[in-house]
């Protein structure tokens, strides 16, 4: 066997022994509540994910801490994956020449660009369910900061280029620190950042982000400017600020059904020296059967009943973003398959050169279906993120509230009550992913 056919035969063998995590034994055991045996899975799971795949696991055992109410063990998963995502992106701005030859499976996977900046998203939500707000906001920036970054090095830039959710956070948390021009601006940025989720995906510009905009809007001394953004701000209903003070502020974080799944699209196209195979993901959502939610909030004067908005919706995020580097990764898929080509027609010369005709046919023939089983997409993804984040905010009086969640079937679900003071903003965190 000449050198050629020895080198892709090891490549083969290397790049087809990717370890596979079993996603199914963990969302049976999310799916009946057990959350110790789930937190245990993930332990011992390590390994099955393989040295390749450590990005995933990370992400994985955070979001599932996170689900399961252990924040400072989530955060810690969080913090080590964004280090290790920003780690892999700044190695991969070089050419790695092993997936021009195999498939991208030998690399280690750096995590698709709005998956990174979900890591800074969750972090600073875990870091909220903790109530250390000033590192949630350092998340929020730092989520803004690997989006620009990214883009800052593309031709073509992303449509996902600002994230809104994240931006109406820092808004949020600004605002609760009694920040309000600061609270302006993040809530500003997060309206023109919803002008393109509009147009990219669908998702409305939230109602309660109009409210916000004009009750911040006194405090930051910048009533006259709302009027070129809001016609007739006068007009709308909204908590002034004045009253928000005396209030407590309830903000309800709904994560909904499963982020999307990356499958492989392969084609053969017949060529001079044989046919060259090219694969490349897609993703596919499936739609959660809910896609709203009421937050029901309950005291010995009254109940209070809030609609849930769309604030984030990941799996048009991630289909676009996708979309947005699939010539990129095409490109890559077409100088891979012509990289095989030059092996295969090389060790099929070789072998006609050192015994004949016929070997080097053979040898071509059983190159083309070694280059064509190597030929594989990258189907890795960050599988236990929710598909979507709903928020549902109320201003209420000072007190003790009992906290439900209803589903858009009627079906409801007790959370833990909440504790709220007079110019307080307590959040409340709920999924359905499972």
């Amino acid at each position: 066997m000449n050198k050629f056919a020895v080198i892709f035969l090891i490549l083969f063998i290397v790049s087809g022994c990717a370890p596979q995590f079993n996603y199914s034994a963990l969302q049976n055991s999310m799916a009946s509540g057990n959350c110790p045996g789930s937190v245990e899975l993930m332990k011992n799971s390590k390994l099955t994910y393989g040295d390749k795949a450590l990005l995933l696991h990370m992400l994985d055992s955070g979001m599932i801490h996170f689900q399961c109410g252990n924040t400072k063990e989530a955060t810690a998963f969080f913090q080590d994956a964004d280090t290790l995502a920003q780690e892999l992106w700044t190695k991969s701005l070089t050419k790695e020449a092993a997936s021009y030859v195999t498939n991208d499976f030998i690399l280690p996977y750096r995590g698709e660009d709005f998956e990174r900046a979900m890591i800074s998203l969750f972090s600073a939500f875990s870091y909220i369910k903790m109530g250390e707000y000033d590192e949630a906001m350092a998340d929020c920036r730092r989520l803004d900061t690997i989006l620009t970054e990214y883009n800052s090095k593309y031709e073509k830039k992303n449509v996902y280029k600002e994230d809104a959710l994240g931006r109406y956070l820092s808004g949020i948390l600004s605002e609760a620190d009694k920040e309000y021009s600061e609270a302006y601006i993040y809530y500003y940025e997060a309206f023109k950042a919803f002008k393109n989720y509009n147009q990219a995906y669908g998702t409305v510009t939230p109602k309660y982000l109009f409210e916000d905009l004009k009750r911040v809007s006194a405090p930051a001394d910048r009533e006259n400017e709302l009027k070129s953004i809001i016609s007739n701000p006068s007009r709308m209903k909204y908590v002034d600020h004045q009253t928000a003070k005396k209030l407590g502020k309830i903000i309800l974080i709904h994560l909904n059904g499963k982020a999307p799944i990356k499958v492989e699209n392969k084609f053969s196209v017949v060529t001079a020296t044989g046919p060259i195979s090219i694969a490349f993901p897609d993703f596919v959502s499936s739609p959660p059967s809910c896609h709203s939610s009421r937050m029901v909030l309950k005291s010995n004067q009254n109940t209070i009943v809030e609609e849930s908005v769309l604030f984030e919706d990941i799996n048009g995020i991630a289909l676009k973003d996708l979309a947005d580097r699939k010539v990129r990764i095409t490109a890559k898929a077409i100088a891979r398959a012509v990289a095989k080509q030059v092996v295969v027609q090389a060790s099929a010369n070789e072998m006609e050169k050192h015994y004949g005709p016929m070997a080097g046919l053979m040898a071509n023939i059983a190159g083309n279906v070694a280059a064509s089983a190597l030929e594989k997409a990258d189907t890795r993804s960050w599988r236990t993120l929710p598909g979507e984040i709903y928020i549902a905010r109320s201003f209420v009086p000072a007190g003790q509230y009992e906290v439900s969640v209803e589903n858009c079937h009627g079906g409801q679900h007790t959370l833990e009550p909440v504790t709220v003071k007079a110019g307080e903003t307590k959040f409340i965190f709920y999924d359905t992913i499972y």
